[in-house]
């Protein structure tokens, strides 16, 4: 299970990747199914740099296949 810090890590860096106006994270999806960020078991942090930003992308464990699913970005022109 995530911890307290996790999900509050995950809340953080989502908004930034998933609504941001420079890169974007694709919604990870792994066994036909869109993965919910706070239901799996476990995340890693990604650290990328773009441009001389610095960003986290989150890599979740997939709950049926037991995957990590990689980030997927672009960057939003």
């Amino acid at each position: 299970m995530l911890t307290p810090e996790e999900k509050l890590l995950i809340g953080v860096y989502s908004e930034e990747v998933f609504r941001g106006n420079f890169i974007r994270q694709v919604w990870p999806f792994c066994c036909g199914r869109r993965i919910d960020l706070y239901s799996v078991s476990s995340v890693r942090f990604v650290d990328i740099e773009v441009f001389g930003r610095r960003f986290t992308l989150i890599e979740p464990l997939c709950p049926v296949c037991g995957c990590w699913v990689l980030p997927i970005f672009y960057v939003v022109n």
